[in-house]
């Protein structure tokens, strides 16, 4: 089985650099857009519980409720945002 982004950011960063040849194209893109924002340092890679660790690894699948609920959110703060800049102007 390949390295996944995931597994990859929980390893210690001399691992890391040994081992980033491994993570595939579509993995390395993850690590620039959906796991851009997520840096755990030495001490967190070393202490972190088997249970966040799994859920880290393997995260919630939403479900299409789920998404569109989140969607309808973001449409409903977009357009009060875009109201509130209006009315600054």
């Amino acid at each position: 089985m390949a390295l996944t982004a995931r597994e990859w950011l929980l390893l210690p960063e001399d691992e890391q650099q040994r081992r980033k040849n491994e993570l595939s194209p579509h993995e390395c893109f993850l690590l620039r857009t959906d796991l851009e924002y997520i840096h755990f340092s030495e001490e967190e890679k070393k202490n972190i519980s088997p249970e966040k660790k799994e859920a880290f690894l393997h995260p919630k699948e939403r479900t299409e409720e789920e998404k569109e609920e989140f969607n309808q959110k973001c449409k409903e703060i977009f357009k009060r945002l875009s109201e509130e800049a209006k009315n600054k102007l």
